[in-house]
């Protein structure tokens, strides 16, 4: 659970002084000290993720009693269910980029030619960076921890590239929203040729790029590069307001439910649930040893007879069962993640299939809002590049449309989009409004194969039939 100091900060300050006097050495160190409190934590959340040792509390739990070497660490993962889940349900169909094709776009534009340019210009770089997997990352990272960083820089040839950044690493600076940044800074640790660990650290704003390495209290002014942008090309990708992760309001749920598997795991191993009684017999631990590997009992009794007998500890299974049960409720309901094993959940279809989403497709809606934003933002940065290479480009012209993954009802919504042309609307509205599979760009190339469709139809029917060689012989006969 977050503490107050492990939010992300509040970088007002460094912000005025930074439109003052610009970066300096101390100022730089500063900012990364104030951010190192929610680094750490969501490295912790990232750590948690990957189910490594050091992030899952569970694999970290001591032995209740000293002197019992029974110690199981059962990790349910739920953590990693919740982030998957919106993941794929938000970006497991790819978010559709494109450049309008209206009046209006081709006015701002420049005609007809620049805009074609324009589209061919936005649509290589989509491909060239396999926004899909971009975007899926992204997701992700802003799922786990709250937030991400994304990075926009030029390859070797040359060519306008976009990477991920966790939020571990991304530090963004800005009076508005994370998604418009002034200034912004990387920092991570890595090691030299000699296996010495040293930070790198680069500090971005609207003009250059500056690069620092040393330790974290000590850093050392190595270069400054030209920013190719004319903007800060590191921004912010917020999870939500808050920033925080989609799993953070659970953790204490999925931790209690991790304790009491293991416990149980322990009472089982243990043997625990049942004692074997040797009743008025002279055994020693040698005879006892001996009967529990070979599952058999050899004894002498005493004068009044023995027996050897279990005794068998009386378990609520009940109460632990429901308390699992209710444990497991809490977690889903809480982090607003459907429960595909719940046996009502399958049997839902259509308008009851989507209440029962309704929780996560809220917590999407507020995501998309941010990725709007910041997707309004990545235009920008990127027209300004194009136009050094003379591609004039709109940025308000670009746009992002989402296809959430979400089973298809394909009867249902044909009849729906008959039942709106019906009523007079337009296919291209009906088709965009009934059905969820088409967007933007589709329905432009839907549009055009129709069109050519009809255009082929119609040249069969006005075809001539060609002279029959054949007839004219006949007839000649």
């Amino acid at each position: 659970m977050r503490t107050l100091r492990d939010l992300y900060p509040d970088y007002t300050a460094e912000i005025e002084e930074l439109d003052k006097n610009g970066i300096s050495e101390g100022l730089l160190q500063r900012i990364i000290h104030k951010h190192r409190f929610n680094a750490k934590y969501n490295k912790g959340l990232d750590d948690r993720y990957k189910v490594v040792k050091e992030g899952v509390p569970i694999f970290g739990r001591r032995s209740r009693f000293d002197d019992n070497p029974i110690n199981n660490k059962v990790n349910n993962d739920f953590f990693g269910e919740i982030i998957d889940f919106k993941t794929g349900y938000f970006a497991g169909k790819p978010i559709s980029y494109y450049y309008s094709k209206t009046d209006e776009s081709k006015e701002d534009t420049g005609g007809d030619a620049a805009v074609e340019e324009a589209s061919k210009v936005l649509s290589d770089f989509i491909t060239l960076n396999n926004m899909y997997e971009k975007d899926l990352e992204m997701t992700k990272q802003a799922a786990i921890s709250g937030y991400c960083g994304r990075l926009f820089y030029h390859d070797l040839d040359g060519q306008e590239r976009v990477m991920i950044i966790p939020s571990y690493q991304a530090i963004i600076l800005s009076k508005t929203s994370i998604c418009e940044p002034e200034y912004a800074v990387r920092y991570f640790l890595t090691t030299d040729i000699n296996d010495n660990k040293i930070w790198k650290v680069e500090f971005y704003d609207s003009k250059n790029i500056y690069y620092y390495e040393g330790m974290l209290s000590n850093l050392v002014f190595v270069k400054q590069e030209l920013n190719l942008y004319d903007y800060c090309p590191l921004q912010g990708i917020p999870n939500n307001s808050e920033m925080i992760g989609d799993a953070e309001k659970v953790l204490q749920s999925i931790d209690d439910y991790d304790k009491t598997i293991s416990d149980n795991s322990n009472d089982i191993e243990a043997f625990a649930n049942a004692y074997m009684v040797y009743e008025n017999i002279m055994a020693g631990d040698d005879e006892i040893e001996k009967s529990q590997k070979s599952g058999a009992i050899k004894f002498r009794t005493g004068p009044n007879g023995g027996k050897v007998y279990f005794l068998t500890k009386d378990i609520n299974d009940t109460f632990t069962e429901n308390h699992l049960n209710r444990l497991e409720k809490n977690i889903y309901k809480n982090s607003k993640t459907p429960n595909l094993a719940d046996e009502s959940f399958g049997e839902a279809s259509g308008i009851s299939l989507k209440f029962k989403l309704l929780g996560l497709e809220t917590k999407c809606g507020m995501f998309q809002a941010k990725v709007d934003c910041a997707g309004t933002y990545m235009f920008k940065l990127l027209a300004s590049a194009w136009r050094k290479k003379t591609v004039a480009i709109d940025p308000l012209q670009c746009y992002m449309d989402y296809a959430r993954n979400f089973p298809l009802d394909v009867v249902g919504e044909a009849q729906a989009a008959q039942a709106l042309i019906n009523t007079g609307m337009p296919k291209e509205y009906a088709w965009e409004k009934a059905l969820s599979f088409v967007n933007g760009d589709d329905m432009e190339y839907i549009m055009q194969l129709i069109e050519e469709e009809m255009n082929s139809a119609a040249a069969l029917l006005l075809k001539e039939p060609q002279d029959d060689p054949d007839a004219e012989d006949e007839e000649d006969e």
